[in-house]
């Protein structure tokens, strides 16, 4: 009896491990605009955690939860709030082999497509509004809504992160508002 407990307890925590970490490789599904407090809520859902006791900054970086396993690379999000509200979300994730990074890149790539599309016109804006990082390799890029638009980008690593995968989430300029000068 004893052993059968002990089974289905190390198959209840393989089946919990695996469902953390798929959340967690899964495409970013934070919406832009919201309040902090739903922001964090959300980065928790795909395992990002605030470790920080200081107060709220604009930007704020919210590395893994504690987890078990072992994983082949380093993920952080870098939150950017302004008034409060989430505008900008990277997830910078580093590995050592570039092929796991190759494949990493594809995963997710594969996975956001699966949401929505691959678009040439994201992917445009993107080049258009200087959005591309240095040492980027290639990027795919997708039209969430009217103002959103993710980038997931095959880097070059390079100071100060070092990483290999981003995915980028972030505000197309509102064509309502007034032109900056």
């Amino acid at each position: 009896m004893r052993a059968f407990a002990a089974m289905l307890l190390a198959v209840s925590g393989m089946t919990l491990a695996a469902c953390a970490s798929t959340t967690a490789e899964a495409p970013l599904t934070v919406a832009l605009g919201q309040q902090r407090a739903a922001a964090e809520s959300d980065l928790h859902a795909h395992q990002y955690c605030r470790k920080s006791n200081d107060p709220p900054q604009r930007q704020e970086v919210y590395p893994r939860c504690d987890r078990p396993g072992t994983e082949w690379g380093d993920s952080w999000v870098a939150a950017v709030f302004e008034h409060d509200q989430l505008v900008e979300l990277r997830r910078w994730e580093r590995y050592a082999d570039d092929a796991h990074a190759v494949e990493r890149w594809n995963q997710l790539v594969g996975d956001r497509s699966k949401l929505t599309p691959p678009s040439e016109a994201a992917a445009r804006a993107l080049r258009e509004r200087g959005l591309l990082q240095p040492g980027t390799r290639t990027v795919r890029a997708f039209q969430v809504d009217d103002r959103t638009i993710v980038g997931i980008y095959l880097l070059t690593p390079s100071e100060p992160e070092n990483a290999t995968v981003l995915e980028k989430i972030s505000f197309l300029p509102d064509p309502s508002a007034p032109a900056q000068k």
